[in-house]
């Protein structure tokens, strides 16, 4: 296993804001866009079947590999916690945005390995029907 992605719908105040955390436990498999991809996904599914209007993630401020790679998904910080030394990030899913993510799941690519070779991967576009 590569790694893995979540969402979780814990605002008990609006259930449809959604946090999103992943993580590719393998070293060999970062820096591949896998994180992109996965996260992608994930935000696609849960604004089409759960109705997703906006998007958290608590990132600690010292993995700077995940806050760049949610400020490119256009996360923005909205608060952060000098205890647990952590950032939060927002991404409001506007009428665009919603459009964006749901293209997705019309070619979704996948990644599939050509060899024994784990961290060798082929790009392969499939359509879900």
């Amino acid at each position: 296993m590569t790694g893995d992605v979540n969402i979780y719908m814990n605002d008990m105040d609006d259930p449809k804001v959604a946090e999103v955390e992943i993580m590719i436990a393998e070293p060999r498999s970062r820096g591949k866009g896998l994180g992109k991809e996965t996260v992608l996904m994930m935000m696609a599914y849960a604004v089409k079947n759960l109705e997703i209007h906006k998007f958290t993630a608590k990132i600690g401020d010292s993995n700077t590999a995940s806050l760049s790679l949610f400020r490119k998904l256009g996360f923005e910080e909205s608060s952060y916690s000098n205890i647990f030394k952590e950032v939060t990030l927002e991404y409001i899913v506007t009428d665009l945005r919603r459009a964006e993510l749901l293209k997705l799941l019309e070619d979704v690519i996948t990644h599939t390995r050509s060899s024994d070779n784990p961290s060798d991967f082929l790009l392969r576009e499939e359509a879900i029907a």
